[in-house]
């Protein structure tokens, strides 16, 4: 690296600090890096040069170094046009995470019932900051809007999933929670807060909660939670079918209850408390 470019990263480190960003403690030079990689998605799977420093508001020599580097450590490959996709070196990483939980196979055969029982998927994630992580998934009906695979996120905010993990957390993490949610999504929060809170409340004195859309428009989801691990983390189970095929009494009187059920079954193998 040239003193020159040492100088312009550092101005853009300062910037960032001044602006609000990130303490001087933390390496924003790594931060990038990893923001690089969330940039990102299934519907965005190629991007230039160009494409990451409009996005991230970088100048583009800056994000050059920052895919050189990501490149030579294999977590980005290059296409024939010279724009650059994730590579599989990534998953690497998700192994040892995904090793951590080897409940996840404990809840697999319920999952498989529930999948048929509704002719939908069943999927099972954790709270992620103001995200939930999908961790195990069951049930791959053909031509569906949606396939929650392994690794997918979604807004807690917006989601049965989502107000299941919340419905769980004590009153101090709950405010927490809430106060991280809202900084994340300013007037989403406002606009979607009497929604959520129902939904939180009903988890906890029925045991699910539906969401006709609030996230994916075009699926109908019920959510139970099933509770903490050993290790802290918190655990939902969540079905889905597509809207066009969902009957809310199903949903209300017989789908919700039952997933309750099962979520108490799975309970019973000791490795999730409430």
């Amino acid at each position: 690296m040239t003193i020159a470019q040492d100088a312009s990263e550092q101005t853009e480190d300062q910037q960032a600090v001044s602006e609000g960003g990130p303490d001087a403690s933390l390496s924003s030079t790594l931060m990038r890096g990893i923001e690089i990689l969330q940039c990102f998605s299934s519907l965005e799977q190629e991007l230039s040069n160009a494409d990451i420093a409009r996005r991230m508001g970088l100048k583009r020599p800056t994000v050059s170094r920052l895919c050189k580097t990501l490149l030579h450590m294999g977590y980005l490959r290059k296409t024939q046009k010279g724009a650059f996709r994730l590579a599989p070196q990534l998953l690497s990483l998700t192994y040892p995470v995904l090793a951590t939980m080897p409940w996840r196979h404990n809840v697999g055969g319920p999952m498989r019932e529930i999948a048929e029982m509704c002719s939908g998927n069943a999927s099972v994630g954790v709270m992620s900051g103001t995200s939930f992580v999908h961790v195990q998934t069951a049930g791959i009906p053909p031509g569906w809007p949606h396939v929650p695979d392994i690794g997918q996120t979604g807004p807690l905010l917006h989601s049965a999933l989502g107000w299941s993990l919340l419905s769980m957390l004590g009153a101090r993490d709950y405010d927490e929670k809430i106060t991280e949610i809202q900084a994340r999504h300013g007037q989403d929060y406002e606009d979607s807060r009497a929604v959520m809170e129902a939904a939180v409340a009903r988890c906890r004195s029925e045991g699910f909660c539906v969401s006709y859309g609030d996230w994916r428009p075009d699926l109908v989801a019920a959510g139970a939670p099933l509770g903490q691990t050993k290790d802290g983390l918190w655990v939902a189970i969540a079905c889905a079918v597509p809207r066009y095929r969902a009957v809310a009494d199903y949903f209300e009187a017989d789908l919700g209850p039952r997933l309750t059920e099962a979520a108490a079954s799975i309970r019973l193998s000791g490795v999730f408390r409430l």
